[in-house]
């Protein structure tokens, strides 16, 4: 993994966890914590209602 995908993954922990991952030597392991750890999320359905529209300013 590269240097950056590194920092994602501390970030992604921070924002999981509120604190710095302790796993810092095994990025796999780090990311299977994560994994493991994340709230369920519904499917993506493109087909879904939308439940904001965002107002455009007029150019």
């Amino acid at each position: 993994m590269t240097d950056r995908t590194c920092e994602e993954l501390a970030e992604l922990w921070r924002a999981v966890f509120g604190e710095a991952p302790p796993i810092t030597t095994d990025p796999s392991l780090t990311v299977e914590v994560l994994v493991r750890c994340l709230p369920v999320a519904e499917p993506y359905a493109p087909q879904a209602p939308v439940m904001a529209k965002l107002e455009r300013k007029a150019s």
